[in-house]
């Protein structure tokens, strides 16, 4: 491939990531909990200058590492304390995906390939969202896939590199979510020289070296935790891993397929091709060590006891690879006209259809009931609603066409479709700013807090208010996942009794209170004269005393 071939990809990829990862990414709210909590501990990291030990609300907070919060907290060092500075390092994390995919692949395989299997991973809907929503699970899929490309690399060519590369890989992949780094790369490794006969690799793998490399970026942070938190290491290994794994305390729990469903939509459009792709590749040896990564990871997240759907989002750069390999062979070749193209049909049918029914009143009064903000927002999606279905209905008549039914042309077809929706996404982000946030009540509270004696959250804790009031709010009647760090003396003054919180709002003392409508409208009922009503947003509440 020549020069202005390479330079057209290169330039088409960029402009894609700016705009699937980046644009607008300071343009909506801090969504409910997630990004409160992770926007709120590097935040507070840096009021404290305590690196070490991460808190939230000013509470012990003992459940992930620091890593993503210490690429938080020099964001906001270097952009300031604000919605773009918090998500600007995952959406980078999920560009150095698509990276190291490009660069990784068009080394090893072809520039074709490589393109194709970008351009997969980068319009595939689960990865543009979690690009633009922040959890762990960008970084750490950042992480583990730059160190599986590693492994494959020394594997490949022996390049000392490409090993020192993936033990720093996978240091810093268990210091974005632990030592699950471990056993999935471990497992694939295992299997991958299984099927390949050949455990001798294991001592070309420098594993000394290896081993103090990976000791050196992990040990330093879990050894100053532990000794200023000796609660520390049973909390971490124990209640955060095996048990997050063995049981389902953590209330995360669902059936074995219930990763199916979530693969299949945060794929989409490319999933409809998954089982094709995967038969396909199946004997190709160059991709096994992929395809076991895919295998491994959907494997181990179905069996655990705690399931989320971004859990599996580590799949989705090798997945990405294998689909793009299945396009890149079959280019020029026809697709199957039989059944595979009737399920493809049936598929975006129902896609078209579904859109177009949210917009049918039976249906909106239903969704009406999940949501006192959803006729607002299903007025504003109308227009976005009929141009997904009319997007799906598009793909669905072009499937009738033989000459549509060409691997190039399908490729191209899904591509254009998913940008027609991700587009139509980005020019509804004033829809997204209204979903799942209490920054509205937060901006309420702002006006008031120098007046107020007490800002209390009550029977639950809205993870978003303390990073936009800029300081910790008291509890009341709950701790959540605050029950850990909740125990500790110095954390006793922020969680008080619904006794307690009563007590409070007879006072004299004024008092600014957060919780959900139902229980408002209960403390009305209890306190007539006493409480006041200062604003709603989605179903939480602002009442105060005075």
């Amino acid at each position: 491939m020549n020069r202005k071939q390479r330079a057209i990809h290169i330039i088409a990829l960029l402009m894609l990531s700016y705009a699937f990862f980046f644009y607008g990414i300071g343009d909506y709210s801090l969504k409910e909990p997630d990004e409160g909590r992770y926007a709120e501990i590097p935040r507070e990291m840096n009021e404290l200058q305590d690196y070490t030990v991460p808190h939230i609300n000013y509470v012990r907070y003992f459940e992930k590492p620091p890593l993503l919060y210490w690429a938080d907290a020099l964001s906001f060092k270097v952009f300031g304390v604000n919605e773009w500075a918090f998500r600007f390092p995952n959406a980078l994390c999920a560009f150095l995906c698509v990276l190291c995919l490009y660069i990784f692949i068009r080394r090893w395989f072809s520039e074709h390939m490589a393109f194709l299997s970008s351009i997969i991973l980068i319009t595939s809907f689960g990865f543009f969202s979690m690009a633009r929503v922040v959890t762990t699970d960008m970084l750490f899929t950042f992480w583990l896939f730059l160190s599986l490309l590693s492994f494959y690399g020394f594997y490949r060519e022996k390049k000392p590199f490409f090993i020192y590369l993936f033990y720093m890989a996978i240091a810093a992949a268990t210091l974005t979510k632990g030592p699950v780094a471990l056993i999935l790369l471990g497992g694939t490794i295992f299997l991958f020289l299984l099927t390949e006969h050949n455990f001798r690799f294991i001592k070309e793998m420098k594993l000394i070296k290896g081993l103090a490399i990976y000791l050196l970026i992990t040990l330093p942070w879990i050894i100053a935790i532990s000794l200023r938190e000796k609660e520390f290491l049973y909390f971490f290994f124990m209640d955060q891993h095996v048990l997050r794994f063995l049981t389902s305390k953590h209330k995360r729990s669902g059936p074995v397929y219930y990763f199916l469903p979530v693969l299949f939509g945060s794929m989409f459009p490319w999933s409809i091709f998954i089982p094709r792709a995967i038969a396909n590749i199946w004997k190709t040896k160059e991709l096994r060590l992929m395809l076991i990564w895919v295998l491994v990871v959907f494997a181990f997240f179905s069996v655990s006891g705690s399931k989320l759907p971004p859990y599996i989002l580590p799949m989705f750069p090798p997945m990405a690879i294998i689909l793009g390999y299945l396009f890149h062979e079959k280019w020029q070749s026809q697709a199957s006209r039989s059944a595979e193209i009737i399920v493809y049909m049936i598929i975006f049918l129902v896609c078209g259809a579904g859109a177009f029914l949210v917009q049918i009143s039976p249906l909106k009064a239903y969704i009406t009931d999940m949501s006192g903000d959803a006729p607002a927002i299903l007025k504003n999606l109308r227009l976005f609603s009929l141009y997904i279905s009319f997007s799906s209905f598009a793909m669905l008549c072009l499937l009738f066409f033989k000459k549509f039914t060409q691997y190039s042309r399908i490729f191209i077809g899904l591509a254009l479709f998913s940008i027609i929706v991700m587009m139509g996404l980005l020019f509804n982000l004033h829809v997204v700013d209204r979903l799942n946030t209490a920054k509205n009540i937060a901006m309420m509270i702002n006006e008031q807090k120098t007046k107020a004696d007490y800002i209390i959250n009550y029977s639950g804790y809205d993870q978003t208010i303390p990073f936009y009031i800029k300081r910790g709010i008291t509890v009341a009647s709950y701790t959540g996942e605050l029950e850990m760090g909740s125990k500790y003396e110095d954390a006793k003054h922020i969680f008080i009794s619904e006794e307690e919180f009563f007590k409070l709002l007879s006072s004299d003392k004024k008092v600014l209170f957060v919780t959900k409508q139902k229980r408002l409208n209960k403390l009305q009922e209890m306190l007539p004269e006493r409480i006041r009503l200062q604003g709603c947003q989605n179903d939480r509440c602002l009442g105060a005393n005075y």
